[in-house]
This record gives structure tokens, C-alpha cells and sequence, in this order.
């Protein structure tokens, strides 16, 4: 029993879910809103030094529509606001006196959840921004490994499967810490997210296919 839940869940993917699910938590309890605050301002700067004016605005424009949609139409924001006890003109005096600061604690803590969801969302669209140059770039890289993997299976080239297997684990631990990135309330380069989608992936991808098993 315990061989096919190994097998069914990866550890690493377990360890993975517990380390989001453990930094959720700390985003939602410990990060001050002021650091949330200074990320998005330094994130926001670093992207106009690299956007045109036009882009970034409809990029700004794009996330203020799409967090409204899913975060005030659909009704998280009040839903989150009402996790916890609200304050209430019903409340006992005395209790509120006493508990107070938890009461504001939790408005910090929702308007921090909110903030943290803007960013999300906008980090999520500025690399969308990138797309379609990125699918420029993918595709010729796709299409140059397969053309080198089609000539190691005619000829007597090597086929890695050490580069192969690395690429692989490469674009898995990517994949993790992009994850990671999106929600982690720090400055997150613009230039590096066009770094990695421009040049870092479609080399990756082509190290990948090229290496690939001559028999499939």
C-alpha cells in the first residue's frame, strides 16, 4: 500500500505542496503589508525602465480588469474579509476593548491576501506579455532538435541521456520556482522573466528533444 502511494505521489511533489502550502501560510500571517507595498512599487519601476509606456499601461490596465473579475465580481474579497469574526456593532464592549488589535490584525491580514492576489495577478500577466516572442524563439529551437535527433537516429551520433534527463529536471524545478516566484512578496526582475522565457527555455527544449532516446 505505501509502494503504490510512493508511486501515485512523488515525494518531490508532496514536499512541494507542503513547502506552498507552508509558505501560503506565512504570507497570509507574517509579511507586512508594507513589504508588499515596496515590492510592487520597486516591481513596477523595474518593468517601466524595460516597457514601453504604452505596454506597461495596457499590461496595468489587463491586471486591474482581471483581479476585479476574480477577486471583487466573484466574491472572494468579501469572503475573506468574513473568514474570520468581524467586528460587529452586536459585539460585547469589554471584548472589544481586549481584543481589539486581533480584530485589526485580520484587516491587515485580508488587506495583505488582497494585495498579495494583485501582484499574483499581475506577475502572471506581464509574463504573458512575453508570449508571443517566446513562442518566436520556441519554436525554431523545437524544430532544430528535432532535426538534430532525427540525424543521431540515422547516423552513429550519441544520444545523452544525462543532458536529456538534467533538461528534464531543469524545466520541473523551473516550473517550481516559477510557482514560488509569483507568490514570494519580493521584486521580481522583468528582465529576468524575459531572460528565462527568451533564451533560457527554448535552449532547454532543444537540449531536451535533441537528446531524446533514438527509439521512442
Amino acid at each position: 500500500m505505501a509502494d503504490m502511494i510512493e508511486e501515485k505521489w512523488p515525494k518531490t511533489l508532496v514536499g512541494c505542496i507542503i513547502f506552498l502550502f507552508v509558505l501560503i501560510l506565512l504570507l497570509a500571517t507574517l509579511v507586512p503589508n508594507a513589504m508588499i507595498d515596496k515590492a510592487m512599487e520597486t516591481e513596477r519601476n523595474m518593468a517601466a525602465r524595460l516597457l514601453p509606456e504604452k505596454d506597461l499601461t495596457v499590461v496595468i490596465n489587463h491586471t486591474d480588469a482581471v483581479y476585479t473579475s476574480w477577486m471583487i465580481h466573484s466574491g472572494l474579497k468579501e469572503a475573506v474579509a468574513n473568514v474570520f469574526m468581524p467586528q460587529a456593532p452586536t459585539t460585547v464592549e469589554a471584548f472589544e476593548e481586549k481584543a481589539g488589535w486581533w480584530f485589526e490584525y485580520l484587516a491587515k491580514r485580508g488587506e495583505a491576501l488582497q494585495k498579495i492576489g494583485y501582484q499574483l495577478t499581475y506577475r502572471v500577466l506581464l509574463a504573458l506579455y512575453w508570449m508571443p516572442y517566446f513562442l518566436v524563439v520556441l519554436v525554431p529551437s523545437v524544430f532544430g532538435g528535432l532535426l538534430r535527433w532525427r540525424a543521431k537516429r540515422l547516423g552513429f551520433e550519441y544520444s545523452s541521456p544525462f543532458i536529456n534527463n538534467n533538461a528534464i529536471n531543469l524545466l520541473k524545478w523551473g516550473a517550481i520556482l516559477m510557482v514560488v516566484s509569483i507568490i514570494l512578496p519580493a521584486p521580481l526582475p522583468p528582465l529576468l522573466i524575459c531572460t528565462v522565457l527568451l533564451a533560457g527555455l527554448p535552449v532547454v527544449f532543444s537540449l531536451l528533444i535533441s537528446n531524446l532516446p533514438k527509439r521512442i
